[in-house]
Formats: C-alpha cells, sequence, structure tokens
C-alpha cells in the first residue's frame, strides 16, 4: 500500500516550504552589518501596523490571535481556530537583496513580479505570498491554507488583498 495522501498533505509542504525560506532569511539577515531604516523593535502584530481587522475577509474562519514567532523576532503570526493563518516578517533591511532572490529563481519555489506594491515586489503562488521591499525593508506575508479556507482563493484577488498589507506597512516605515 502506497502512502496516504490527506487534505493536509499539502497545507504540511507548504508549511515546511516557508519555514525553509525563513530559516534563510534570518540567517542571511542575522548577518546584516547596519539597518537601513531604524524600526521599533517588534514584530508588525506587536506595534500594531497590521489588525485583525486589516486581514479580515481573506480567510473565511475569524483572526482570534496574534502572536510573535518564538524563532524570529520581526516575525508574527495571525492565527484562525483552525490551521489556516497569516505570517508577517518586517524586516529594516535586506529587502532589495530578498526580492531580487525570490525574482531571478534563486529560492525553493518559483515567484513572480508583482507590480504595485512597494518599489518592488514578487509573488509566491504556493504560499499565497507576498515578497516586497521599499528602500530596502523587507514586508514578506504568507497566508497558509487550503483553497476552502479562503474567501476567495484567485490568484488576482489575493495579490491585491496582500499587496495592500504590505503597502499599508510600508506606509508606517519611514
Amino acid at each position: 500500500m502506497g502512502p496516504v495522501i490527506t487534505r493536509t498533505r499539502p497545507l504540511r509542504q507548504a508549511a515546511l516550504a516557508v519555514a525553509l525560506a525563513s530559516a534563510w532569511l534570518v540567517a542571511d539577515c542575522a548577518c546584516s552589518e547596519q539597518a537601513s531604516v531604524a524600526l521599533p523593535r517588534g514584530s508588525a502584530c506587536e506595534r500594531g501596523l497590521l489588525t485583525p481587522e486589516d486581514i479580515a475577509g481573506v480567510l473565511r474562519g475569524p483572526i482570534i490571535g496574534a502572536q510573535r514567532l518564538p524563532e524570529d523576532r520581526e516575525s508574527c503570526a495571525f492565527t484562525t481556530r483552525g490551521h489556516s493563518r497569516f505570517e508577517v516578517t518586517l524586516r529594516p533591511s535586506h529587502g532589495t537583496k530578498t526580492v531580487d532572490r525570490w525574482i531571478e529563481g534563486e529560492m525553493v519555489l518559483e515567484a513572480v513580479p508583482l507590480h504595485g506594491v512597494g518599489d518592488r515586489a514578487a509573488w509566491q503562488r504556493d504560499l499565497h505570498e507576498v515578497i516586497a521591499e521599499k528602500n530596502d525593508v523587507l514586508c514578506d506575508i504568507a497566508v497558509m491554507g487550503t483553497e476552502g479556507d479562503f474567501v476567495d482563493s484567485s490568484e488576482n484577488v489575493l495579490q491585491l488583498r496582500i499587496g495592500d498589507l504590505c503597502n499599508k506597512v510600508f506606509g508606517t516605515v519611514h
């Protein structure tokens, strides 16, 4: 008998890919000599740059909480009662380099350019993720969930909604 395939397998694969990309970003940014922009300490969630009201309407389930990710002080997650969630990373530097790597195909998964977000952005369809930069500040927002978790899972709607969230965050960073 072959492996059992469940509905959660694609979600686990996406979570693993996000974990690998996040680990690379943490390692890459840890060697930063100096931040391009001085950002206050804390994640975007802790600082109130995004709220549950900002992200409402993307996932079917209500957002029930926000928490900093223990492995990365610059990242947080907005969680639902189920497995779906938003992961938000805001870094003061390496945004340009990170977006370039995604667009140039140097990351594990393929990404395509996304216009109208920050100075430059990429869209990663498998992870429902926008990777954007403005003045080298990195905004990375991924929405984890299966197709049934989204109010509208069409790619253009997700690109617009998630891209708008990065633009909102960039509007608070000077």
